[in-house]
């Protein structure tokens, strides 16, 4: 039972380190002339409010909420790919950007292993509810 809280709670803490790369990626300028994200309601939402969802709904225990995190991760890991392949290529972007790129990418990638590896284990399909 506790392995299975301090699984939910390293994924709470990927969701917050998500969040704190979006922070971070908001505040380093990106090199080029983009249009004011600030305005996007929307976008602002999937970068900032959805991993602190995400969460604290990995903190409830819910298998769901686990899964949506990983469906979450694994967006987050394709924007964040296109967007390093991109930078790389054109070389417009700062060495900051880069770093802030590669770290909410393997933050993704650590969301997507570490949930893909609790919704497989049997074990934690014995453990958990099924709602």
């Amino acid at each position: 039972s506790d392995v299975y809280k301090r699984q939910h709670h390293i994924l709470a803490i990927l969701c917050v380190g998500v969040f704190a790369g979006a922070m971070a990626l908001n505040s380093i300028s990106a090199g080029k002339a983009q249009t004011d994200p600030q305005n996007n309601i929307l976008w602002n939402t999937f970068q900032y409010g959805l991993p602190l969802l995400m969460g604290a709904v990995c903190l409830t225990g819910k298998r769901w909420g686990v899964m949506a995190t990983v469906i979450y991760a694994t967006i987050g890991l394709s924007l964040d790919l296109a967007t390093l392949v991109q930078s790389i290529t054109t070389g417009s972007d700062s060495t900051g950007f880069i770093v802030v790129m590669l770290t909410t990418s393997l933050l993704n990638f650590s969301l997507i292993a570490f949930g893909g590896k609790y919704l497989l284990t049997p074990i934690s399909l014995k453990n958990t509810l099924p709602y």
